[in-house]
C-alpha cells in the first residue's frame, strides 16, 4: 500500500529547513541543494513543491508572517490597549531564540525584496498590516490616556516602527551592546517618553 503523504506538512518541513539555512547563512548564499540537505529530502522533492528558489522563499516569508500574526491575535486579546501595544512592540524584537531567528529571516529578505517583486509585495503587505495594528493600539492607548495625544497616531506609529527596525538591526549587528535586556529597556523608555505629561 503506498504511503500517504501529508503535502501541507511536507511543504512546511521544507520551508522550516529553508528558515534554518537562511538564519545560519543569509539568503543570497542559500541554494536549493543546501535546503534539500537540511530537510533530509532530495532536490527533486523540493522541485515537486516549489517552482524554484524564489517560489520557496515566497512561501517561507509568508509562513513566517502567519506565525507572527497568530501571536498578535493572542497579544491583542486583552482589555487594555496599552498592554496590547507593549506586547506587540516587544514581540517585534529579537528577545528570544524564536524571534531572533524570525528577525534574521526578515532582515535577510530586505535586500532581496528590492530585486524581487513578489517578495517586495509580501514585505509591503506585512508592513501595512503592522502599521494598521500599531495605529489601532496607539489610538486605543491614547483613549486610555496611556499615550500622549499631543502627537498624531500616525507620527507615533512612524516612530515606533522605526524603533523596532533600529533596535532589531542593532541587536543582530551588535549583540554585545544591544543585549536583550537593553532592547527591552530601550522600548520601555520610548513608551515612557510617549506617556502623557503628568498633570
Amino acid at each position: 500500500m503506498p504511503k500517504v503523504v501529508d503535502h501541507d506538512e511536507r511543504r512546511r518541513e521544507l520551508v522550516e529547513a529553508a528558515w534554518r539555512v537562511i538564519a545560519a547563512r543569509g539568503i543570497d548564499e542559500v541554494t536549493v541543494r543546501e535546503i534539500a540537505r537540511e530537510s533530509g529530502y532530495s532536490s527533486g522533492v523540493l522541485a515537486h513543491y516549489f517552482e524554484n528558489k524564489d517560489d520557496l522563499l515566497v512561501h517561507a516569508l509568508r509562513l513566517s508572517h502567519e506565525g507572527i500574526y497568530r501571536r498578535y491575535d493572542e497579544e491583542t486579546a486583552t482589555p487594555l490597549k496599552r498592554d496590547a501595544l507593549r506586547a506587540v512592540l516587544m514581540d517585534n524584537l529579537p528577545l528570544d531564540q524564536q524571534r531572533e531567528r524570525e528577525t534574521h529571516i526578515e532582515m535577510s529578505f530586505w535586500a532581496r525584496s528590492l530585486r524581487n517583486r513578489s517578495l517586495r509585495q509580501i514585505q509591503h503587505e506585512e508592513h501595512g498590516f503592522l502599521r494598521r495594528l500599531l495605529r489601532r493600539l496607539v489610538k486605543g492607548s491614547q483613549a486610555e490616556q496611556a499615550v500622549t495625544d499631543e502627537l498624531s497616531a500616525d507620527a507615533i506609529v512612524d516612530l515606533l516602527a522605526a524603533l523596532i527596525d533600529g533596535i532589531s538591526l542593532h541587536a543582530l549587528l551588535y549583540p554585545d551592546g544591544m543585549t536583550r535586556r537593553r532592547q527591552r529597556a530601550t522600548m520601555e523608555l520610548a513608551l515612557r517618553l510617549l506617556a502623557p505629561p503628568a498633570s
